[in-house]
């Protein structure tokens, strides 16, 4: 079971989390209070949950870092 949770730093931050969840078929939690988005995942582990995040966030936008970050 994986679970990874991004920051939303910049304006497309939700937008985004939610085109990359809906890309990969993976359960997205957007939390506006909080600016995060937190993905879920039982067939993935941790590692390779973030790594198709990222490759689905890639295709999105390939600026999404200015809008994402990886929770701390």
């Amino acid at each position: 079971m994986g679970l990874l949770v991004l920051d939303s730093i910049g304006e497309r931050g939700e937008e985004l989390a939610s085109q990359a969840g809906d890309a990969l078929g993976i359960a997205v939690g957007i939390d506006p209070e909080f600016g995060s988005a937190t993905f879920d995942s039982d067939e993935l582990a941790d590692d390779e949950l973030q790594a198709a995040v990222f490759e689905a966030l890639d295709e999105a936008d390939a600026d999404w870092r200015s809008h994402l970050r990886v929770a701390e």
